[in-house]
């Protein structure tokens, strides 16, 4: 099934459950302290293994939630329901244009060529249909709630790697959809609600972020350029429509587990889940204290995971620490022996955590050989004996300067803790 967001780097569960069945036994504790949107985490539970899910991006964490406690379907339609007739459902009229056949139906998207739009694609019992329409953004943004305020620069004011022709998240959309998107947002906050239910319709709210924004191209899937970066030719797409759509796909998440907090429950028995937004650098865990890690560390500066996060953690107010980061980026200061550094810490934490005699299956994955040995370097470095090296041949699409489909050679690290 298609993955409810858009999350950098997902790997398929069909890689890691070989070594999960290898290294483990049903119901003993499994980490996975780079977790990102929970698919390592996902198979484990459902080979019977109890789960420790961490990662530093509050995106990241709350993302994983979703996709592992699934959703209560009656309580997600109810909550559909209101929203589908809440009060930002009243700007729906600013998508509305004049069909060829004389009459008012709502467009899909309208087309921009730099600062005009040039067609719309509208929704019509005559057909669906792409025609000729002049038209512009409103006047003004109506206050009706609160937009995102956030800049794309760091704390220190540096601009991000990422940021291209804007300096702020509003400027990536324009204002009828600032104004709908914020409407939305505020009736979702403003809904009565349990916690597993509003964080679904928040991630829901966050999926359909990028192609309600400028960023979007007619004939481009969900973020296919990795930068904030507005084509010259762009779509804005109906976020009414967008949203119905997330919301269909919410129905189909089929939960696993439910969450907790805190590790303590899962290491004492009494749940299977923990999910963690904490740093691997500084895990909340008793020493000795897990059977099993298996995990894949952010690879260099393949993946910008914080910078590309911060579209849908502005407009969700979640705060990024910048600073915890390991990366490779010079923007934020960080060289190739400052990541190390980083990532040494958290290799070592790891070591402090696994029960002695028990497994760590490391996936790392760099195109220079030398950078491979650095890391594998680093994994000795923490304690770890590497017991076997093995490649598994996967296909993901690439960031950065690694663009396109393609294979990757995946270097599994099989290391034991003495």
């Amino acid at each position: 099934m298609r993955p409810m967001i858009r999350y950098w780097g997902r790997k398929a569960g069909s890689i890691a459950a070989p070594y999960l069945n290898k290294f483990s036994q049903p119901a003993e504790i499994v980490l996975d302290p780079f977790g990102g949107s929970g698919s390592i985490a996902k198979v484990s539970l459902l080979l019977g293994r109890r789960c420790i899910y961490s990662d530093l991006n509050p995106l990241a964490a709350l993302i994983a939630r979703v996709e592992l406690e699934g959703v209560d379907t009656q309580a997600l339609a109810a909550a559909s329901d209101e929203l589908l007739k809440g009060r930002w459902t009243r700007y729906f009229s600013l998508f509305e244009v004049t069909c060829k056949c004389g009459a008012k139906r709502p467009a899909l998207y309208f087309v921009w060529v730099g600062d005009v739009i040039k067609a719309a694609k509208v929704i019509c019992n005559c057909g669906n249909r792409l025609i000729r329409y002049n038209g512009k953004d409103i006047e003004a943004v109506e206050p009706v709630a609160k937009l995102p305020s956030g800049s794309l620069r760091y704390p220190n004011g540096i601009p991000f790697m990422k940021r291209r022709q804007v300096d702020t998240i509003s400027e990536l959309f324009t204002k009828r959809n600032l104004t709908i998107l914020a409407a939305l947002l505020s009736d979702i906050k403003r809904l009565q609600l349990d916690e597993r239910t509003k964080n679904a319709l928040l991630v829901a709210f966050a999926s359909i972020l990028y192609q309600a924004s400028k960023m979007s191209r007619q004939n481009g899937g969900t973020w296919g350029v990795n930068c904030y970066w507005i084509p010259h030719v762009h779509v804005e797409r109906n976020p009414y429509f967008l949203f119905i759509r997330a919301l269909k796909r919410l129905r189909h998440i089929k939960g696993v587990a439910t969450a907790f907090t805190s590790a303590e429950s899962v290491i004492s028995g009494n749940a299977s889940l923990a999910i963690l937004n904490c740093d691997a650098k500084e895990l909340p865990l008793p020493d000795n204290s897990v059977h099993m890690i298996i995990t894949d560390p952010p690879f260099t500066d393949e993946v910008q995971y914080f910078e590309l996060s911060y579209l849908a953690a502005a407009w969700l107010g979640l705060d990024m620490p910048f600073d915890k980061e390991i990366i490779v980026n010079p923007k934020q200061g960080k060289k190739f022996d400052d990541y190390c550094h980083l990532l040494s810490k958290a290799f070592n934490e790891m070591y402090r955590v696994l029960k002695p005699g028990r497994t760590a299956v490391i996936m790392i994955h760099d195109e220079k050989e030398e950078i491979l040995n650095q890391l594998v370097e680093l994994v000795k470095g923490a304690g770890f004996i590497i017991e076997r090296r093995e490649k598994e041949l996967m296909v993901q699409r690439q960031i950065g300067n690694r663009d396109g489909q393609k294979g990757v050679n995946l270097l599994v690290l099989i290391c034991r803790k003495p």
